[in-house]
């Protein structure tokens, strides 16, 4: 069976991303049916088949490590492989290049990954493309700000991402509130793996929530996602006290956006995210390597200009542009990180930053707030 390289590799990256969160075990199965290729991964906690269309009919059937064999696929440099059986081993070649990966048995037959599927529907709407890739590359900038943070006290809760028919919040250090419409009500608790999978998907998908019995009363919530080629399943978490735990914290953001600033500042996205690249620098290359997941620097700002100067002196400037409104001079200690990973997930050319209250910044753009701590002597010391 001959594949094109490119279109595999698109597939086995973004699965990677999923299975390399917790380098949790998955299988993958690779099964044909006339001139259609199934390549389905499963953890046990997702199950993703995607269908992919094949030259010619074909009659293949294995089941591999999915980590082992993606990981391979997405290295090859050739334009084309070709997939065989080789005895007990799946054969890949690739221009003068071979490998072979065992296959999985189980009772001395191949092992048939079992799908996720959903008995006892309880919701049903579709959701928009635009929807699922907002949450996976603004509300997971939120989830990676404590990634290598030293002595970081994170609760099981801030690596969840809530979801309702308003919008989806994170909250770790500071908070993101990606705000949107679903047609229908809903309250999900989603982890870094599952949402990660919504790479996957290039347009709009039909969403399905329900709960399957286990027994003694015990059920299971599930969830699918649903397009034209993709079938994406999960057990999910849906614990009525995980949820009440992430709701006052939400409550609380939405208290803080709302509430009237001193001083709100218009700046340029690729300004400020080009000052503070440069500032990073120095951090970077300084001789005794500070956490690079938390980086203090002051920043200060009138009605003309807003500065940034790192722990060594060195001073990064960008203008203050127009709709702005400073009463006065204000200088505040901020994590320089929290803001570079806004920034990094801005497609606006401006952000409006609300400040001056001696604890908390709002930054904005559309519908997304990002609530970003001063960063004072006690937290700094905590880190």
């Amino acid at each position: 069976m001959i594949l094109k390289t490119k279109d595999f590799q698109d597939i086995a990256n973004k699965i990677l991303l999923a299975i390399s969160v917790d380098k949790s075990a998955a299988n993958l199965e690779l099964k044909t049916n006339g001139r259609e290729l199934y390549l389905s991964v499963t953890n046990k906690e997702f199950y993703v088949s995607i269908k992919l269309p094949i030259e010619e009919d074909e009659d293949f059937h294995a089941t591999v490590d999915a980590s082992l064999f993606l990981q391979l696929v997405a290295g090859l440099t050739s334009e084309t492989f070709k997939l065989s059986i080789n005895a007990n081993a799946v054969a890949i070649s690739s221009g003068k290049s071979n490998y072979k990966i065992a296959m999985i048995y189980e009772n001395d037959k191949m092992l048939e990954l079992a799908p996720i599927t959903i008995v006892n529907k309880t919701l049903e709407m579709p959701i928009k493309h635009e929807i699922l890739a907002s949450i996976l590359n603004v509300n997971s900038k939120e989830i990676q700000k404590v990634k290598g943070l030293k002595n970081a006290n994170i609760r099981e809760i801030q690596e969840l991402y809530y979801i309702d028919e308003s919008g989806c919040f994170t909250f770790t250090t500071g908070a993101c509130l990606n705000s949107f419409e679903l047609e229908k009500p809903v309250k999900l608790l989603l982890n870094e793996r599952i949402v990660s999978l919504f790479k996957l998907f290039d347009g709009d998908v039909d969403f399905t929530l329900g709960q399957d019995a286990l027994g003694n009363g015990m059920v299971r919530t599930k969830m699918t996602l649903v397009a034209d080629n993709i079938y994406l399943a999960a057990i999910i978490t849906c614990d009525d006290l995980l949820i009440s735990q992430v709701q006052g914290p939400c409550a609380a953001t939405k208290r803080f956006i709302k509430e009237a600033y001193p001083h709100k500042l218009v700046l340029s996205v690729t300004a400020l995210r080009n000052a503070i690249k440069r500032l990073m620098l120095f951090t970077k290359n300084s001789v005794d390597k500070a956490n690079m997941a938390f980086i203090p620097m002051i920043v200060r700002f009138d009605v003309d200009e807003l500065s940034i100067t790192d722990q060594q002196g060195n001073t990064e400037v960008v203008d203050v542009e127009n709709g702005s409104y400073v009463d006065e001079s204000y200088e505040m200690p901020i994590n320089v990180v929290d803001l570079k990973l806004v920034l990094d997930s801005c497609k606006e050319d401006h952000i409006t930053m609300n400040c001056g209250n001696g604890h908390s910044i709002v930054i904005t753009r559309g519908s997304i707030c990002n609530l970003i701590p001063e960063v004072h002597e006690k937290e700094k010391n905590a880190k």
